[in-house]
């Protein structure tokens, strides 16, 4: 069963992404993050334990619980386990 996209209904695939956050003026950047993207309109999917594992760092970037503004993929299951 091939996924659509729930923006254009166009197919998505498995790809890396980056995804850049501006917070208070920062930018905190996010590279190769798992996700489907939409080979139509580019729309990207990345699932609800990413998503979650995103918030968290969020959060603690927010109240400068962490100095660091750029992680890869990688670190993101290691920081989240680790500000859990």
């Amino acid at each position: 069963m091939t996924l659509k996209c729930p923006v254009c209904g166009g197919q998505l695939k498995k790809d890396k992404i980056r995804e850049d956050v501006w917070i208070d003026g920062e930018l905190l950047v996010i590279d190769n993050l798992p996700a489907k993207v939409c080979l139509h309109c580019g729309e990207s999917i990345v699932d609800y334990n990413t998503m979650k594992k995103i918030e968290k760092i969020i959060q603690k970037f927010k109240h400068k619980e962490i100095a660091s503004t750029k992680f890869t993929a990688y670190e993101i299951d290691a920081m989240a386990t680790a500000l859990a």
